[in-house]
C-alpha cells in the first residue's frame, strides 16, 4: 500500500501538470517518432473463389440470446511532465464497460446485472515512467473520492500515449467481462462491439463499425459496392505479422428505406467488417455469418435517433448512454484533477 505523502511526493518530483489545450486538441508540444505500418496478410478465398457468383445464404436458425459488449473510455486529464530535460506524457481516464442481454423469445433486452457495469479509472504515462496509485480527495468535506490506478506498460513517448492507455485499459476490462460471462451455448451469441483480440472467447462476434483501413485487394473490393442491406461479401481470412489468424466478412447494414443512395450518402455508407475466431469449424462460422445478415440489420440504429446510424447497434447506443452516465461528470472531474495537481505543486 502505497502512503499518501509517498503520493505527493512522486507527483511533486515528476513535476507532473495538466495539458492546458485539453483533450480535444493536438497538445502544443509533441516529441514524435514515425512508426513503420505491418500489412495484414489476406486471403479472399477462403470461402469461395469466385467472389462475382457468391449470393449470401438465408440462415437455417437463429440465436435466441444476443449479448452486446461495450465500453466506454475518457480522458480526464492530459498530462505533460518529466526532469532533466526529458518530456514524459500522462493520462488520468475513466472507463466503463458493461452489457445489453437480448431474449429474442420475449423480446425482452435489459443490462447484464452479473456482472454489473464496471466504472474504473487509470493513470498512465509514456516510456518506462510508472505510475502510482492516485487517490484524489473531494474538497468541501465531501466522503467522495476518486481513486486512479496504474496502468503500466511500456508505451512510446508520443503524446498519442494518452488514448493509447485508456484504450488498452478499457479493452482488458472488456476482456475480463467477456471471459466472467463463460458462454458456451450455441444459442447465445456474443457480439462485441470492435475487433476482437486473438485471447478473446471463440464464441465472440467481433463487430467493426468504422473503416480505418481496406482488408481487400483491388480485384475483391469492389463488390463492397455491389452490396444490397443485409448481404454480405464472402469470408476472408485475415493473418497478421505474428502469423495469427481470424476470419471476417463484409456486410450492408440498414435497410432499403434507409440506403445510401436515398439519403445522398457515399455508397460504402453502412458497410460494417465482422470477425470470428479461425478456432471454429468454417462451416460454423458460414452459419454465424449468414446469421449476421438478418440480425445486423434487425439492430440496426435509426437515422433519426443516431447520428451514426445504421452501423451502431441500438442495444449498444443504449448502452453507451448508460455507461456514459455511471463515469461521472467530466468538468467536474477535471477540475479535481486540476485542485490535486495544483496543492502539490512545489
Amino acid at each position: 500500500m502505497v502512503e499518501e505523502n509517498d503520493v505527493n511526493e512522486f507527483w511533486r518530483s515528476h513535476n507532473f501538470r495538466l495539458e492546458p489545450w485539453g483533450n480535444n486538441y493536438e497538445p502544443a508540444i509533441q516529441i514524435k517518432e514515425e512508426l513503420p505500418l505491418s500489412e495484414s496478410d489476406v486471403n479472399p478465398t477462403r470461402e469461395t473463389e469466385n467472389w462475382d457468383c457468391f449470393q449470401s445464404s438465408q440462415a437455417r436458425s437463429l440465436p435466441n440470446r444476443l449479448i452486446f459488449i461495450d465500453g466506454r473510455r475518457r480522458l480526464d486529464a492530459a498530462l505533460v511532465g518529466g526532469n532533466d530535460n526529458t518530456i514524459i506524457y500522462g493520462v488520468f481516464g475513466t472507463i466503463a464497460v458493461g452489457a445489453v442481454v437480448v431474449d429474442r423469445t420475449i423480446p425482452k433486452a435489459s443490462y447484464l446485472e452479473e456482472p454489473k457495469i464496471d466504472v474504473h479509472r487509470v493513470v498512465g504515462f509514456s516510456g518506462e515512467q510508472e505510475a502510482v496509485k492516485t487517490l484524489i480527495p473531494c474538497p468541501l468535506g465531501s466522503k467522495a473520492e476518486l481513486l486512479y490506478e496504474p496502468f503500466n506498460s511500456k508505451f512510446d513517448n508520443t503524446p498519442e500515449v494518452r488514448r493509447v492507455i485508456v484504450q488498452n485499459a478499457m479493452l482488458d476490462a472488456e476482456e475480463q467481462l467477456i471471459g466472467k460471462l463463460n458462454v458456451k451455448d450455441a444459442d447465445t451469441l456474443v457480439v462485441r462491439d470492435g475487433p476482437l483480440r486473438y485471447k478473446s472467447p471463440t464464441s465472440t462476434l467481433g463487430y467493426i463499425k468504422t473503416m480505418h483501413k481496406q482488408f481487400l485487394p483491388e480485384k475483391y473490393a469492389g463488390f463492397l459496392w455491389k452490396l444490397l442491406p443485409g448481404q454480405r461479401t464472402p469470408i476472408f481470412e485475415i493473418k497478421d505479422s505474428k502469423d495469427r489468424s481470424k476470419y471476417s466478412w463484409y456486410l450492408q447494414s440498414g435497410d432499403a428505406q434507409h440506403s445510401p443512395q436515398r439519403f445522398g450518402y457515399h455508397d460504402l455508407h453502412g458497410i460494417v467488417r465482422l470477425e470470428l475466431s479461425n478456432k471454429i469449424d468454417i462451416e460454423r462460422v458460414k452459419e454465424i455469418a449468414n446469421q449476421t445478415c438478418y440480425l445486423i440489420p434487425y439492430y440496426a440504429s435509426h437515422p433519426s435517433r443516431d447520428p451514426r446510424a445504421p452501423q451502431n447497434l441500438a442495444p449498444v447506443s443504449a448502452l453507451e448512454q448508460e455507461l456514459g452516465r455511471q463515469m461521472g461528470d467530466a468538468e467536474l472531474i477535471k477540475r479535481r484533477l486540476q485542485c490535486f495537481l495544483a496543492s502539490i505543486g512545489g
